[in-house]
């Protein structure tokens, strides 16, 4: 008899060419949420700042993995491009500040973001523990959450062959439907809402996700430094 002809193994190229499309962008946010989901079962809040740090090295390595989206980053956006995302970013920054307590929570989304107060740590803890936790906030998220949003799921939204829709075209229907996804993946429901309409309306001006992914990163940023500044842990 014959021995048994074995299957090749699996790899990320042997799968069906819509997961292979799909898959890079929606990985990395995947594993994002997923593991935030866990957060609430940790045994103490003390075990927050290690969930966090594995959390930011898990995701990190599946955009590394899956790092063929970013070519949709190309080209650099323009001079003005840029002045404007960083403009527009200052002004999702001033809503999620100046509109905290002046919306109802809405009671589906699980009431208010969970705190964690690094005060708790030792000095060396709390200096890892913010680094860390900035690093995720403003050289993670930023790129993965505008490959998802806006590069990914606006495109789909307009065809479901996204990689037909050139970067840069926006529907109203696409970016009140994305924007409305966005609000509903943050407690912060209201901000969400105006900051995902303003980024689509960012997109459809500049063509850019690059101009997205700058917006973002200076929102979470300036974000970043209140938070620290002002001790503001509710915003992280």
């Amino acid at each position: 008899m014959s021995a048994p002809v074995e299957s090749p193994p699996q790899t990320f190229d042997a799968l069906p060419t819509v997961t292979r499309d799909f898959l890079p962008y929606i990985a990395p946010m995947f594993a994002y949420v997923a593991l935030s989901s866990l957060e609430g079962y940790l045994p103490s809040p003390g075990w927050y700042p290690a969930a966090y740090a594995a959390k930011a090295a898990v995701v990190a390595a599946i955009m590394w993995y899956f790092r063929s989206t970013w070519s949709d980053l190309r080209p650099a956006p323009r001079i003005l491009d840029v002045v404007l995302a960083t403009a527009v970013g200052l002004v999702v920054f001033a809503l999620w500040i100046g509109l905290d307590g002046r919306y109802p929570d809405l009671p589906f989304m699980g009431g208010a973001r969970q705190a964690f107060d690094p005060e708790v740590l030792s000095p060396a803890g709390r200096m890892a523990f913010v680094a860390v936790r900035l690093a995720g906030l403003v050289l993670l998220v930023p790129v993965f959450e505008e490959l998802f949003w806006r590069s990914f799921l606006i495109r789909w939204l307009i065809d479901q062959e996204f990689w037909k829709v050139p970067i840069g075209r926006v529907t109203w229907t696409a970016a009140l439907i994305s924007s409305g996804a966005f609000a509903l993946a943050h407690p912060e429901w209201l901000p969400a809402l105006l900051t995902g309409l303003i980024w689509a309306g960012l997109l459809a001006y500049s063509h850019s996700i690059s101009a997205c992914v700058i917006s973002h990163v200076v929102a979470n940023l300036a974000l970043g430094i209140y938070v620290i500044a002002t001790r503001s842990w509710k915003f992280w």
